[in-house]
C-alpha cells in the first residue's frame, strides 16, 4: 500500500535544513513559496522554552524566549519551504509542532505566483494559554530568528528580504528586522548557535 503523502510549508525555524533534519533526519527537496491571509509573528511562548538559557542579547529579564507562529490575517503573507513528508515524517514534526494544529490552506510558488494547491501549516489556536500579545511580554528566542534567517537567506536575496518584511514581533506590529537592526550581523552565527543548543 502507497503512503500518502502532504505537503508541509516551513516558515520558522524549519526554513533551515538542519533544523528539519534534526526531527525528521533526511534531507528533503523543498521548493519556496507564499502563504497568502496569514501573517508571521513570534507570540508563541512554548513551555519546553522556559527550560533554555534566555539569551539575553536585549534584555536582562526572561522574555526573550519567543517562537514563530501565524495566524490569519486579511492582507498579509509569508513566504516559506514546502515539502512533502510521509506518515513517519509527519508524526515527528506533529509532534515537534505540538503547541500548534495543522490547517490546510492555498499555497503559491514564491517566484512565478503559481497555484499550488492545498498545503498544511502550522498555526497555533488563536486563543491558545500560550500566546502573547506585547513585547514587553515575549520576545523571540534568538536561535529562532538565527536558524529563520539564515535559512531563508540561503535560498537567495529575495526569499530573504521577503522574510524580513513579513515577520513580526508579538504584538503584530513590530517587523523583527527593525528591531532587531543593529543585531543582523549576529545574526548569522549559525555554528555558534547549532552549538549551543545541541549540547
Amino acid at each position: 500500500m502507497a503512503t500518502e503523502k502532504v505537503t508541509i510549508v516551513g516558515f520558522g525555524t524549519l526554513l533551515l535544513q538542519e533544523s528539519l533534519g534534526d526531527t525528521i533526519g533526511d534531507k528533503k527537496k523543498f521548493r519556496p513559496i507564499v502563504v497568502k491571509g496569514y501573517q508571521r509573528l513570534f507570540n508563541l511562548l512554548p513551555d519546553h522554552y522556559r527550560d533554555y538559557h534566555p539569551d539575553r542579547r536585549l534584555r536582562q529579564d526572561d522574555s526573550e524566549l519567543g517562537a514563530a507562529n501565524i495566524r490569519p490575517a486579511e492582507g498579509f503573507q509569508f513566504n516559506g519551504l514546502s515539502f512533502e513528508a510521509d506518515a513517519a515524517n509527519l508524526a515527528q514534526l506533529d509532534a515537534r509542532e505540538r503547541y500548534y494544529e495543522r490547517a490546510v490552506v492555498p499555497h503559491y510558488d514564491f517566484y512565478t505566483g503559481e497555484d499550488l494547491g492545498p498545503c498544511h501549516v502550522y498555526a497555533s489556536p488563536v486563543e491558545a494559554r500560550w500566546l502573547r500579545h506585547s513585547t514587553d511580554e515575549l520576545l523571540p528566542l534568538w536561535r529562532d530568528i538565527v536558524y529563520a534567517r539564515v535559512g531563508a537567506y540561503r535560498i537567495g536575496a529575495a526569499f530573504g528580504q521577503a522574510y524580513d518584511q513579513t515577520t513580526y514581533l508579538a504584538d503584530g506590529k513590530t517587523l523583527l528586522v527593525d528591531y532587531y537592526k543593529d543585531h543582523l550581523v549576529a545574526l548569522e552565527e549559525l555554528d555558534t548557535v547549532r552549538a549551543l543548543y545541541q549540547k
